[in-house]
């Protein structure tokens, strides 16, 4: 997926996140052309229904649509 697609796709979900969670909650969006595809209660449903609509190597994005971005950490360690 080229950087600028990616970066319109996920325009498209910050855009319109209010309106997708209301009927989308806590499932797996495909978006592709910056329009919602469907939504799948899983990551690998979702991907397979994209490359089977659109091929392997078409610019479509799997989301998973939650009202709060989960926090994610690095932490460094001495060896």
């Amino acid at each position: 997926m080229g950087e600028k697609d990616l970066k319109k796709n996920l325009d498209f979900i910050n855009e319109n996140k209010e309106s997708l969670l209301k009927e989308h909650k806590n499932k797996f969006i495909l978006v592709f052309e910056e329009k919602l595809v469907d939504s799948y209660d899983s990551y690998e449903r979702a991907a397979e229904e994209g490359v089977r609509l659109y091929g392997v190597d078409a610019n479509f994005l799997v989301y998973h649509l939650v009202e709060k971005e989960p926090l994610n950490f690095i932490m460094e360690a001495e060896l």
